[in-house]
């Protein structure tokens, strides 16, 4: 019985370089719905563990548990600005900054001449371009009103996007995982889900861990702001928590924030000039920033993205110049997931086995140990003899 001829080597990467043309060309077509399509599977990922926690312990049916989990959390995430509304509105109010005063003190403050040899100036023409550029800032407030309106309309719009296609996804993750599976052969299973294990782990690590963390960090630096005297602790904290979640620039930003925020309120209680009262919160921020560092980070995300600063900072930059904020939140994450793509590419590439290298989180240092010293101890250990 004659059979059909099988497709030859040249052939079939004639059809995968056509079809990784098309699929390019529907990325880049519709790259606008690209973003919240991302956020709408983040969102499944993140409850569908819980949902399969459900369905396991209690005679609910997939459907039903997925609505209950989905309804709880849209309850949780419209009562956060509900609850912190009114709170973060006192704490901007508490800022209260005057920006024509502060031009006006510049002025003062510059406003003397200079000479070098034969040639006279006035400082205060230096700073023109900076007192101007506050003008041109604060002055058209009014007129981004309208643009405002028609951005948080657009937002809406793709809020009902994001949250209707997110629970469709949620319904239907362990049919996708399953129709996935059936697309490999079945003498590469065990390899696929192992790596799907490691690339799994680094997402549960970066995303339950970040958010960990800025729980933590947001509640330390607010309270720790409030004992200092600065009177939007509440503001500080929250900027901390979401600046957290940008890794080595976020407690940077945090920091300059804190530190604009100690020298225009001062403090409550302690009799310290404005400028004495910033280094302090600038002292506290530093520790904070060492404690979080070395503390922290490697207790909770257990090192798993294992990822250099500097890779980091470049991944941070190119996120955010390609996929904006969304970008910029992904970037370690994604880094540290085509490392674990390259590396099995590799060593199947090489023949080096196992070609799935599964990544076990690094033990902390010891407390009395620096972290630079306990690694070099690791490494200098001696073989075990064969």
């Amino acid at each position: 019985m004659p059979t059909t001829p099988k497709w030859t080597p040249a052939t079939k990467w004639v059809i995968l370089v056509i079809c990784l043309i098309l699929i390019g060309l529907a990325v880049w077509r519709f790259s606008i719905v690209l973003a919240p399509l991302i956020v709408a599977v983040l969102i499944a990922y993140i409850l569908n563990p819980v949902v399969n926690w459900l369905t396991a312990r209690t005679p609910l049916k997939r459907g039903l548990a997925a609505a209950i989990v989905y309804l709880i959390f849209l309850f949780l995430l419209a009562l956060i600005p509900t609850v912190g509304t009114p709170i973060l509105v006192t704490q901007i109010r508490a800022l209260n900054v005057d920006v024509q005063e502060l031009t006006n003190q510049l002025n003062e403050a510059m406003d003397y001449h200079i000479s070098i040899g034969n040639v006279r100036g006035n400082l205060s023409s230096l700073i023109e371009p900076v007192t101007g550029g506050l003008d041109q800032v604060f002055s058209p407030m009014a007129s981004w009103a309208a643009n405002l309106a028609v951005d948080i309309a657009g937002g809406f719009i793709w809020a009902i996007f994001i949250f209707v296609v997110g629970f469709y996804f949620l319904l239907d993750a362990n049919r996708f995982i399953d129709w996935i599976d059936s697309w490999i052969p079945p003498d590469y299973m065990k390899e696929f889900r192992q790596l799907r294990r490691e690339m799994d782990g680094v997402w549960k690590a970066y995303l339950v861990g970040q958010v960990t963390l800025a729980i933590i960090v947001g509640i330390i630096i607010g309270v720790g702001t409030a004992l200092l005297g600065i009177r939007s602790a509440v503001l500080l904290g929250l900027v901390a928590a979401l600046l957290e979640l940008i890794p080595n620039w976020g407690y940077s930003i945090s920091g300059f924030v804190g530190v604009i925020f100690a020298y225009f309120q001062g403090s409550t209680w302690l009799p310290l000039p404005l400028w004495a009262f910033a280094l302090l919160v600038a002292g506290f921020y530093f520790l904070m920033w060492q404690f979080d560092t070395n503390f922290l980070v490697p207790r909770i995300l257990g090192y798993r993205l294992r990822l250099p600063p500097a890779l980091i900072i470049v991944g941070i930059i190119a996120g955010a110049s390609v996929g904006g904020a969304l970008g910029l939140l992904l970037a370690a994450p994604t880094i540290a997931t085509i490392r674990v793509l390259g590396s099995y590419l590799y060593r199947r590439l090489m023949d080096i086995e196992p070609y799935v290298l599964v990544q076990k989180p690094l033990p902390p240092p010891k407390e009395e140990e620096p972290v630079i010293e306990s690694l070099l101890s690791v490494s200098n250990q001696p073989k075990p003899e064969e």
